[in-house]
């Protein structure tokens, strides 16, 4: 069975948080807890996600980002990010509801959703 890695993009509030997973099990994750840092830590974020996982562009399966609600800045900068990924490595594109993550990092007894959205 070969492994199915996705790269997942979470910008949809102040926690801006990428993460990997192989076979839908979170395999690294990195959260920056800070106000207006998503345009400038986002693609560094991956890039240190892929380097320390030994992986690259060509070993992704598909690239996850949410889609609201949330900040609309946020939402922006996670899904132009995302589309242009997918775009340059051919990659398919996964849309998920924000409102969703976060109620099933609340019924999980969750409260950090860049946890419960790592989770993808």
């Amino acid at each position: 069975m070969s492994t199915h890695y996705i790269l997942q993009i979470e910008t949809a509030t102040q926690v801006c948080s990428a993460a990997l997973s192989a076979n839908g099990e979170t395999i690294a994750c990195i959260d920056v807890d800070e106000p207006n840092v998503h345009a400038s830590r986002l693609t560094l974020m991956v890039e240190e996600l892929l380097r320390k996982t030994g992986l690259t562009f060509n070993d992704l399966s598909a690239v996850a980002v949410s889609k609201g609600p949330g900040s609309y800045t946020g939402l922006r900068i996670g899904v132009s990010t995302a589309k242009g990924l997918c775009y340059a490595a051919d990659l398919p594109l996964i849309g998920i509801g924000t409102l969703a993550r976060m109620a099933a990092g609340f019924v999980a007894g969750n409260s950090g959703f860049a946890e419960s959205s790592a989770r993808l």
